[in-house]
């Protein structure tokens, strides 16, 4: 069977025909089957954005080990082990599911003085793990060191950290041992480190 045709008026000085299959939808329909998908998508999509919303949105996200993981602002005090602290150390930290993380330095990019020259510090990589016993985090993670622009050994950081209970603040001691170019020990310095949620 031929198609039928439709002849709508486009202006008063020309008409134009245009073919409609028999099976073809209507208009209504096709409409329907266009945009339901895209209002549930828009839907997901702001649904997720208020639940992002909440500061405390991410204990209800992410469970047991992963409540850690996120962005966090550090402030440790240090010193010699069984002694008192001396120096205040700055960094933020980026904690990534699955275990690993990423320090990075507040330190000034171009280096400091020291008595050995101008130091310097890159960022710092390592992993991190939960105990579901304790509940409590450990992080280990290394950096490396140089004077004047060449290699000086590397530094490693061993924190423990506990939650609060609504899961802003992260707590505990935190030991970092700074080793030479060849490997031997060259200082160790211990104290606690406070981590605020950004």
């Amino acid at each position: 069977m031929a198609p039928t045709r439709v002849v709508l008026e486009k202006s008063d000085c020309e008409r134009v025909a245009i073919r409609t299959p028999k099976h073809a939808l209507p208009q209504e329909t096709i409409m329907k089957r266009l945009y339901a998908p895209f209002a549930i998508g828009l839907l997901s999509v702001l649904t997720a954005a208020s639940a992002g919303a909440d500061s405390n949105s991410y204990d209800q996200r992410l469970g047991g080990a992963n409540r850690i993981v996120g962005l966090w602002a550090t402030e440790g005090h240090l010193g010699p082990c069984n002694g008192t602290p001396v120096i205040t150390v700055l960094n933020t930290l980026l904690f990534q599911a699955g275990g690993t993380v990423v320090d990075n330095p507040r330190f000034p990019p171009g280096g400091a003085p020291n008595a050995s020259g101008l130091y310097a510090r890159n960022q710092g990589l390592g992993t991190w793990s939960y105990d579901p016993v304790t509940h409590k985090y450990f992080l280990h993670l290394q950096f490396d060191n140089f004077i004047d622009g060449v290699y000086d050994g590397y530094s490693t950081v061993d924190r423990e950290l506990v939650l609060s209970q609504e899961g802003l603040l992260a707590s505990g001691p935190v030991r970092s041992d700074r080793f030479k170019a060849d490997g031997s020990l060259l200082m160790e310095v211990c104290g606690q480190a406070v981590s605020s949620r950004l």
